[in-house]
């Protein structure tokens, strides 16, 4: 609501220096080059057409457009922008007859005076179609801007919902998963399950608390998917190898939150092994305010070795909200090297 009421007063000041540089050129501009003392009666005609024009320039903005032009009658439309004009020359044209102005206006007019004007007033014909057309092009406009909201607001909407969606699946196999190896961990390692259940109250208090807002800190994320990793190795087999490279911290950027556990999550679904070795590269960059992640792992047939359940988003709804909140700075690139049986993703992210 702060937002509407400066937009609004920006507005009615845009109709009201308009209206009075239309009632300037009608009252003054025209009259001042003739250099005489018009009658009342040339004034009077002049403040109705003023009148007559407003008039003309709301009801076709408030009515005729939402009604007509904007709901494809194209043909209703232009009946009524030529209707319209012939009943403003025709009644412009009775007031010249009523107020008998240009008997008036050749009485103190010096010859050779203003020709009396035909059937048609050409500059009444004009201004009436200037009007008409600064009328339809603005309704128009603010249509289009309207609509433009409406689709950011459900835009931010879906990503809200997707957020939640997100929070509220984001493993719930991985929480009981991580809680039964620490509960087994009390038996064998008491300092390692100390550990393993801070790592994991730290991740529920990022859920629950820090991904409220529409940005995170980068940091926090980077927190966020050490940890998820970190107990994600508590369940792998010797045979699996997880490289973790994070960037350098020179500097702390804002990010969508939970917008790069998804690929992460991705790589353990089909890149751990039972039986066979595999290793998992996550690789984490900002240089020159682009963030880079790459991700390399093998795909395996008994993919899901660790019971990795398809929580979260998923990555075609990532790629969605990638596309929602940084359109054309970021890039992502997925590929599957069938030769190598691999899988690599490449997410790159402008940060300003």
């Amino acid at each position: 609501m702060g937002n509407e009421k400066p937009k609004r007063g920006v507005v009615v000041a845009v109709h009201l220096l308009a209206w009075i540089l239309l009632g300037f050129v009608l009252m003054f501009y025209q009259p001042l080059s003739w250099g005489v003392k018009l009658p009342i009666a040339f004034w009077v005609k002049q403040l109705l057409n003023f009148g007559l024009l407003a008039g003309l320039f709301y009801i076709n903005a408030l009515v005729m457009v939402p009604s007509f032009l904007l709901k494809n009658r194209i043909s209703a439309f232009a009946l009524w922008i030529l209707v319209s004009v012939i009943l403003l020359l025709i009644i412009s044209k009775l007031i010249d007859l009523q107020l008998n102005i240009w008997q008036e206006m050749h009485a103190v007019m010096p010859r050779p005076g203003p020709k009396h004007r035909g059937v048609i007033d050409g500059f009444l014909l004009m201004t009436s179609s200037l009007v008409l057309g600064i009328s339809t092009s603005l309704a128009v406009i603010q249509r289009w801007q309207t609509d433009a909201q409406i689709r950011n607001q459900a835009e931010k909407q879906n990503i809200s919902t997707e957020l939640a969606l997100l929070k509220a699946q984001i493993n719930p196999h991985f929480f009981f998963n991580t809680l039964n190896n620490i509960y087994s961990l009390t038996y064998t390692d008491v300092p390692l399950s100390r550990d393993a259940i801070l790592k994991l109250s730290r991740m529920m208090r990022y859920l629950l608390y820090e991904t409220s807002q529409d940005s995170a800190l980068l940091s926090q994320e980077i927190s966020f998917m050490k940890d998820y990793i970190e107990l994600m190795k508590l369940r792998l087999q010797q045979n699996t190898e997880v490289i973790f490279t994070e960037p350098k911290k020179e500097k702390d950027y804002a990010i969508a939150p939970m917008l790069l556990l998804p690929f992460i999550e991705n790589a353990f679904k089909h890149g751990v092994s039972n039986m066979q070795k595999s290793h998992i590269v996550v690789n984490l960059d900002v240089e020159d305010d682009v963030l880079t992640l790459y991700i390399v792992n093998q795909i395996f047939q008994d993919k899901n070795g660790l019971n990795v359940e398809s929580g979260g988003i998923g990555l075609a709804n990532t790629q969605r909200r990638l596309q929602l909140l940084y359109g054309p700075k970021h890039s992502l690139k997925i590929a599957e090297n069938k030769n190598e049986n691999s899988f690599q993703v490449t997410l790159k992210i402008n940060l300003l």
